[in-house]
């Protein structure tokens, strides 16, 4: 019984530990985005004059549509003026606060599947080392293998009680 208890505080040290790394991974990458713009060493400025392909001062919704980090639905929201076009201080606002929200989602999303290992595998009686967590945007799916029903019931509950979870995927295969 002690062994078993001396595994399950181990594996929960891990993934902690994992998650922890993982959050300071992206915790790091958001400071660098949010340090590079500052130090101008990433202007969005010259990102700008890039997409700026006629020299206009404005970007078109075509031009705007060659940033990869935009989607079609984001010109209008961009274009505060609602002229059908991004002067830069639009493109700079609305980029910088995209930036800002992606990266505060990540850290997110980071936290709850840190929260949803620990959490799995504080369970006795789950074999949690088999069941894989992944989140985006507050949905979570599980995935792996699990010995019967109950077991994956149980995951699905213990995920679905996290702050922030918005919902739960359970792919999880009953193994026969």
């Amino acid at each position: 019984m002690k062994t078993s208890s001396t595994l399950t505080s181990a594996a929960l040290a891990i993934a902690l530990t994992f998650g922890v790394t993982s959050m300071q991974a992206y915790a790091l990458d958001a400071d660098a985005v949010a340090n590079s713009v500052d130090n101008d060493q990433y202007s969005l400025e010259t990102e700008f004059k890039k997409l700026d392909t006629d020299s206009n001062a404005l970007l078109s919704q075509t031009e705007f549509g060659k940033d990869k980090f935009f989607t079609k639905g984001h010109f209008a929201k961009a274009d505060i003026d609602n002229n059908g076009t991004l002067n830069q201080q639009e493109f700079v606002d609305y980029k910088s606060g995209a930036q800002k929200q992606a990266a505060k989602r990540i850290a997110s999303d980071t936290v709850i599947t840190t929260k949803a290992k620990a959490e799995l595998l504080a369970e006795k009686n789950l074999k949690s080392l088999q069941i894989s967590v992944k989140t985006f945007n507050g949905a979570v799916i599980l995935s792996g293998f699990v010995d019967d029903e109950m077991s994956k019931l149980k995951a699905e509950t213990i995920v679905s009680k996290i702050d922030g979870v918005k919902s739960v995927k359970n792919s999880l295969v009953v193994k026969s």
